[in-house]
């Protein structure tokens, strides 16, 4: 299971298979298939957003050890890591704070309940965690806002995981994952963590998407559905809570991870078939498509990603196995990607 904040399958056993960091027709109870929270960017012209680019390179620190399908907070100066999978393939609870200005790396308590392949969401100045697997498929609402003592708020409707959790700067809203037993296609909306709305429904239940939000809308980028990877881009309008499938990716996609940079949106790595990539693509909301914006350092898959000070960061992933690396992601103007 993977989070984006973001790292998900047709299991929640801790050795997954085929699947963290970053996916609309008539909703049923599990989707049918058609024929990946990140602070507020400065505005960008769209001439100059439509051109941008990438770097990444990999950060000069490290983790302490190994970690995939963890959620990531920013904070000023740095990043809070949540919870994900260890080396062993183990669900951890620690909770992990980086200063990326000095490359320092700080305990910062643990998880209540242990998850990796969660949801995570800034809501109400507080830094949740949404569900999530373990030995078994978690409903646990926790808050890990720095400052405060790790500790659980509240449970969600139904126990979730493998799925994205995304802030429209107001409210929290959790979507796809699965229940343990099948795909989940209700879309819940939060003000404060304790209690959730129904606002909407997926027209494909997908686990392991990316996640992005701009204009009024959610955008989930391919995904898994019934144990296949699928191409879906699936657009959610946060006025009417109603989905549609508004366009594909080149190929299906998994495990990728979403982050908005410069006022762009881009989505990097993921797994396609048995394949893990290092492509980065930017998507153009307007229009709908993708274009080529760069690489990563290398291929990965079920990382943890969130945006600091104007960077995206990475975080652990699979390439294949977990890594103990940070990429660092910048934006630029034009260039060749």
């Amino acid at each position: 299971m993977v989070a984006a904040s973001g790292v998900l399958l047709a299991g929640c056993a801790a050795s997954p298979t085929v699947v963290s960091s970053p996916t609309v027709v008539s909703p049923s109870a599990s989707g049918s298939p058609s024929a990946s929270a990140q602070p507020a960017e400065h505005h960008t012209s769209p001439a100059t957003t439509l051109t941008l680019t990438v770097t990444s390179a990999l950060a000069p620190f490290k983790l302490p050890s190994a970690v995939s399908r963890p959620v990531v907070f920013p904070l000023g100066g740095g990043l809070l890591i949540v919870g994900g999978l260890n080396a062993a393939d183990q669900t951890t609870p620690a909770i992990l704070r980086v200063d990326v200005n000095n490359g320092s790396v700080q305990p910062a308590g643990g998880l209540p309940v242990p998850v990796h392949d969660a949801g995570g969401a800034v809501v109400g100045g507080r830094d949740l965690v949404f569900g999530g697997g373990s030995t078994a498929v978690a409903s646990a609402v926790q808050d890990v806002t720095p400052g405060s003592t790790p500790h659980l708020v509240s449970h969600l409707p139904q126990p979730r995981a493998d799925h994205v959790a995304v802030s429209d700067g107001n409210a929290g809203y959790v979507l796809g994952g699965f229940d343990g037993v099948q795909g989940s296609t209700s879309i819940l909306r939060t003000l404060d963590g304790r209690t959730f709305t129904v606002v909407g429904a997926l027209p494909v239940s997908v686990r392991y998407p990316a996640v992005a939000v701009s204009g009024g809308s959610i955008w989930l980028f391919g995904g898994e559905h019934a144990g296949k990877q699928v191409s879906d881009v699936q657009r959610i309008d946060l006025a009417t809570g109603r989905g549609r499938v508004a366009r594909h990716l080149p190929r299906p996609l998994a495990h990728a991870g979403a982050f908005t940079l410069g006022g762009a949106i881009f989505l990097a790595g993921g797994r396609s078939g048995d394949t893990q990539t290092d492509v980065v693509m930017r998507f153009d909301p307007a229009t709908v498509r993708f274009a080529a914006a760069g690489h990563l350092p290398g291929a990965r898959s079920d990382f943890g990603v969130a945006v600091s000070d104007g960077v995206a960061y990475l975080v652990g992933g699979e390439s294949p196995k977990p890594v103990d690396t940070i990429v660092e992601v910048r934006a630029q103007p034009g260039g060749t990607p």
